[in-house]
């Protein structure tokens, strides 16, 4: 008898990695996306650091063209919003030695390939594109869960994984009714973001900031009092585009739309003009202005960050069939560069579990992801984001002084602790319980 699928709700880096191990061990899936397939891999701007456990599960998944598409830095030049250097770092002094980061669209379109045929769209297809799960029904003595899409089709699976983002309908159901809800929790944060091409200009400008040998150096620009704010950005596309960030905080949500592949955010000319003022008024750098101005009004994009307000809540379903991985479960800001980290954590041990773990139920594979230790990691991980994204954006005069302190003579382990080490352990528990050689330091 043909087992029943696992249905992955959410096409992005989390539910296309659980769906490329869930491939590698023959187990059958069906992956639903709200975006069409010609837009799944776009590249709308944005990007990930990948820290050293995400890594190490590139190379065990043999993932095509991962190094190649993805920006491996040599050091971290911090400066100030004047553009004056405080230090460079250099990668090899950090937790792994190596760092990463990846376009959202480059690791998506890696994760697509190494899917090949394994995705069919069509009638009799596992692929389902341009709907969404809106509501889902455990069947807990069939072992079995209905999921109901957008186009009115009805899907029966052993196991639902809901990756699709943090306004994730499957969320909603699960943990909606509960007393107090489930509400977001609004860091007081906004962030814009975008690329721009490096032309001639821009090139000179980038180049005091590249000191770093054998890879690019990643430009972090450290706020102060009059200057208030966070700025980052890193070379890619073998230096012909720069990937960038600034944060701010404000008081107010700022506006949202549907569109998830830029996380509910807008963008467009308002939205650069605003950004154009911001850093002009406060007298920012050459390079910050430079950047700016060089990014199309249609490539910059704003969101509000946010969390959850209760950090405790189950990710598994009473009957432990359906669970939240990625920003359907842990939404956190990007300010410890954990968000997409632990989605591909969550999503390689659950899918390993259910792929190599025998003939475990389901429902204990994806248990772990309630397990104490996780439910620990993951708490103190998205409350520390929170933390440092209201300290990093912080327009207190003497807070901005002892950062800025901080960052020029801290030792670096004490600027980056390894955070990632949970995630780590996260998978090795994993591989050791299904009897699989851990991954390598």
């Amino acid at each position: 008898m043909t087992p029943l699928p696992v249905i992955i709700a959410g096409a992005g880096p989390c539910g296309l990695l659980c769906a490329a191990v869930l491939q590698q061990y023959n187990v059958p899936f069906h992956l639903v996306e709200r975006v069409e397939l010609a837009r799944l891999t776009g590249d709308v701007g944005s990007g990930f650091d990948m820290a050293p456990t995400a890594v190490r599960i590139f190379e065990r998944l043999d993932l095509p063209g991962w190094r190649e598409r993805m920006s491996r830095f040599a050091g971290i030049t911090m400066m100030d919003m004047g553009g004056a250097r405080l230090r460079t770092i250099k990668t090899e002094e950090l937790p792994g030695r190596e760092a990463y980061a990846a376009k959202r669209s480059a690791l998506q379109q890696c994760l697509v390939e190494k899917l090949g045929d394994g995705l069919r769209s069509g009638a009799d297809g596992n692929a389902h594109f341009g709907v969404s799960v809106v509501g889902y029904d455990e069947q807990e003595e069939q072992n079995r869960v209905m999921v109901r899409l957008s186009d009115g089709t009805e899907l029966e699976g052993r196991a639902l994984l809901a990756c699709e983002g943090w306004r994730s309908a499957t969320r909603a159901q699960m943990l909606g009714g509960a007393t107090g809800g489930d509400p977001v929790h609004f860091c007081h944060v906004a962030m814009w973001w975008g690329k721009c091409a490096v032309g001639p200009e821009l090139r000179r400008l980038l180049e005091p900031t590249q000191t770093a040998e054998g890879g690019e150096s990643f430009c972090w620009f450290v706020g102060d009092g009059r200057r208030p704010g966070n700025f980052v950005g890193a070379l890619t596309d073998n230096r012909r585009t720069f990937l960038w960030s600034a944060a701010q905080q404000c008081d107010a949500d700022p506006a949202q739309s549907d569109d998830l592949t830029i996380r509910g955010g807008v963008r467009g000319r308002a939205v650069k003009d605003e950004l154009v003022g911001l850093v002009e008024g406060q007298g920012r750098c050459d390079l910050i202005r430079g950047v700016v101005a060089a990014t199309p009004p249609t490539e910059v994009t704003k969101v509000g960050l946010y969390d959850r307000w209760n950090l405790d809540q189950n990710l598994v379903s009473p009957a432990g069939l359906v669970a939240l991985l990625g920003d359907a479960g842990r939404p956190q800001t990007p300010f410890l560069g954990q968000g997409c980290n632990m989605a591909l954590a969550d999503a390689f041990a659950v899918c390993t579990r259910i792929g190599a773990g025998g003939a475990a139920p389901v429902r204990q594979a994806l248990a772990c992801l309630d397990a104490p230790e996780r439910r620990a990691f993951a708490k103190a991980t998205v409350t520390e984001a929170r933390k440092i994204a209201k300290l990093s954006t912080s327009k207190s005069t003497i807070s901005n002084f002892f950062a800025r302190v901080f960052m020029q003579w801290a030792p670096s382990r004490l600027i980056f602790p390894r955070v990632d080490e949970g995630n780590r352990s996260f998978v090795n528990q994993a591989l050791e319980d299904c009897g699989l050689p851990p991954l390598p330091e």
